[in-house]
C-alpha cells in the first residue's frame, strides 16, 4: 500500500509512487475463473501471489501477462478488498444461449492475514516491489 505520497507523486495521481514515498508491499491471492464456471465469485483455481504496492499495479500484472489484446478486451472491476479482470465477449443469444462460452478470468484477492511468509518459494510469485524499488513508478490511471 501506498501509506504517503512524496510531493511530486501527489500531483500526478493517487498510482503515482517513487523511492521518496512511504509504501508497503501488499500480498494478492491470484485465481483463475474455473473451467464450465464463470463465476467470478466462486474463486476457482488459485494461480498464485502478488507483492504489490497498489492493487493497481497487481491488475496491471495479470492484464499484461494473462490476456490477449489486453486493452480492448478486459473488463476490469476494482472493490477495497477483491477486483477481477474478465475477458469481454458478445452476450450469447437465441438457441445458442444456455452453451454458453468459457470465459477468461481472474479474482484478486487482498491477502488480510498478512501471510506471506513461504512465497518466495513458490513458482508462482511475483514480487512487483523488487523490480519496481529502483524506478519512478508512475502508474497510468
Amino acid at each position: 500500500m501506498i501509506i504517503q505520497q512524496c510531493f511530486s507523486c501527489v500531483e500526478k495521481g493517487k498510482n503515482a509512487y517513487c523511492n521518496n514515498c512511504v509504501k508497503s508491499g501488499d500480498y494478492y491471492d491470484i485465481y483463475k475463473y474455473a473451467v464450465h464456471n464463470n463465476n467470478r465469485f466462486n474463486k476457482g483455481e488459485k494461480i498464485g501471489i502478488i507483492k504489490a504496492y497498489s492493487s493497481h499495479d497487481a491488475i496491471e500484472h495479470i492484464k499484461d501477462n494473462f490476456f490477449d489484446n489486453r486493452n480492448e478486451n478486459v473488463n476490469i472491476n476494482c472493490e477495497k478488498d477483491f477486483a477481477y479482470l474478465e475477458e469481454k465477449h458478445e452476450p450469447i443469444i437465441g438457441e445458442h444461449r444456455n452453451k454458453g462460452e468459457n470465459l477468461l478470468g481472474f479474482a484478486i484477492y487482498l491477502n488480510t492475514k498478512g501471510n506471506g511468509s513461504g512465497c518466495l518459494s513458490s513458482p508462482n510469485f511475483w514480487d512487483l516491489t523488487a523490480t519496481n524499488c529502483n524506478n519512478h513508478n508512475y502508474r497510468d490511471e
